[in-house]
């Protein structure tokens, strides 16, 4: 029952420091091209929908099962991978805003989401071992 209360305050910080993410791309953007919002939004909640996925694998975590889990975390981290390009490239067929924000905006938020997913991982793995 404590590795499970553990688990849900580290997808809570994970999910804070999200939030905090969301915020200051949105400062930023709002403060360099000024209202044009929508695609940095969209952008936002792309990269965290393929992030944020992870945390289904990183939930069946048991000790002792470092390879395996390790083989499906770096599975799945490819697949994910494919997926974002395909999304990326769809939305931005399909859409009519700002190419240049939105790919701008992806890219700094998927890479702010990849840190707090590094940072939450590493404490899901030590509550494990």
């Amino acid at each position: 029952m404590g590795d499970q209360q553990t688990y849900k305050t580290v997808v809570i910080q994970f999910l804070i420091y999200s939030g905090i993410a969301f915020f200051i791309l949105l400062v930023c953007v709002y403060g360099f091209i000024g209202a044009q919002l929508w695609a940095p939004v969209a952008a936002y909640v792309l990269s965290f929908l393929f992030v944020a996925s992870n945390f289904f694998i990183v939930r069946k975590v048991k000790k002792g099962s470092g390879n395996g889990f390790y083989r499906q975390f770096f599975v799945t981290l490819s697949l994910r991978f494919i997926l974002v390009i395909i999304a990326l490239v769809v939305i931005l067929k399909a859409t009519e805003f700002h190419k240049i924000n939105f790919t701008v905006s992806f890219i700094i938020s998927y890479i702010f989401h990849s840190a707090i997913e590094v940072h939450s991982i590493n404490k899901i793995i030590e509550i494990y071992n």
